[in-house]
């Protein structure tokens, strides 16, 4: 026969000498132990998703906010784009007109387009996350990319526009453009009836004449390559011209430059005379093509149309400061007078 054990678990008050208790056999003391330890790691585990689940409710609404302003950035910068490419447009119209008034060709369209279409690129980072957030995305980013194309290519225009530009400058300073001198125009180029030889020649360029120690002006930029006397000639200052041209002044009174000396447009080089082979005060004024070794007419330099230009029955052409197609601020003066 077994001894069935009870345990016997008894409560008293630190006060009071009464107690109570009550008794429980093993069995049952395991069992209700076990219930609790079931109940007590229950109520853990759902302390636990709880606390869980308000984790990731915070950290979903915090993605959610993010998203929106992710998605509020990416409007202002698809914003931004639409500014840059109305700005390009812009600047390439600007360049179309430049280049229209320049006489230069105008850029393809379809060049400027950039053969766009097919399909466009897609990055995918943002697909599982939010469809319309992929699609913004992909926008922008194609968007970007051919605005990066685009300023490539309206750079590289607008550098050979420039170029063109400069090279049309510095052909125009080193091309004679302008009166060489005031007065009036007394010979023109072409064949004639020499005045002292009494003999039909060719007359080389074209004579202005003035009162003694009118100015003469270099008529373009270039190098002095001689200054001095040269038999017939008289006094004679030649220039070589970065455009292949030379252009000669004779029978000058005084020279004011040396061989060697840069020049520019409209500088004052000299003073008008009668030297050498020479019948009056008076410039002979001269324009020389270099590389094809020939005489050019340099009426074709003055800006005289024809049919004003003298003949043996017409009034002689006088030049005032209004015919003058250069600044008057780059005159020297008081260099010899007017």
């Amino acid at each position: 026969m077994s001894i069935r054990k009870i345990w016997y678990i008894s409560f008293m008050q630190a006060d009071s000498p009464r107690a109570f208790g009550f008794g429980i056999s093993k069995t049952k003391f395991i069992v209700i132990l076990s219930i609790l330890s079931i109940l007590l790691l229950y109520f853990g585990f759902n302390v636990h998703n709880v606390w869980k689940k308000n984790s990731e409710l915070s950290q979903l609404s915090k993605l959610q906010r993010e998203n929106e302003l992710l998605r509020d950035r990416m409007s202002s910068f698809s914003t931004q784009i639409d500014s840059l490419l109305i700005k390009i447009q812009i600047m390439e119209t600007w360049e179309d007109n430049m280049r229209q008034e320049l006489r230069l060709p105008v850029i393809n369209q379809d060049v400027r387009a950039l053969g766009s279409g097919g399909m466009p690129f897609s990055d995918p980072i943002f697909l599982p996350f939010s469809e319309d957030l992929h699609k913004l995305y992909n926008e922008n980013l194609n968007r970007m990319t051919f605005i990066s194309a685009k300023t490539d290519l309206t750079y590289a225009t607008h550098f050979e526009l420039l170029s063109s530009i400069q090279s049309r400058e510095s052909l125009y300073k080193a091309t004679p453009s302008i009166w060489p001198t005031f007065g009036r125009i007394t010979s023109l180029f072409g064949y004639r009836h020499h005045p002292i030889i009494q003999e039909r020649t060719l007359h080389a360029g074209v004579d202005i004449a003035n009162d003694r120690g009118t100015i003469i002006y270099a008529t373009a930029y270039g190098t002095v390559s001689f200054a001095g006397r040269s038999g017939t000639a008289g006094n004679l200052i030649r220039i070589d011209h970065a455009s292949g041209l030379q252009t000669r002044y004779a029978h000058l009174d005084r020279i004011f430059v040396l061989a060697g000396d840069t020049v520019y447009k409209g500088q004052i080089i000299g003073a008008m005379g009668s030297s050498g082979n020479s019948t009056g005060y008076h410039l002979h004024y001269e324009v020389m093509d270099l590389r094809r070794g020939r005489l050019l007419n340099p009426s074709a330099f003055l800006g005289v149309p024809k049919d004003q230009l003298p003949t043996d029955n017409s009034p002689e052409i006088t030049l005032s400061f209004d015919d003058l197609d250069f600044d008057i601020t780059l005159f020297e003066m008081g260099v010899g007078g007017w």
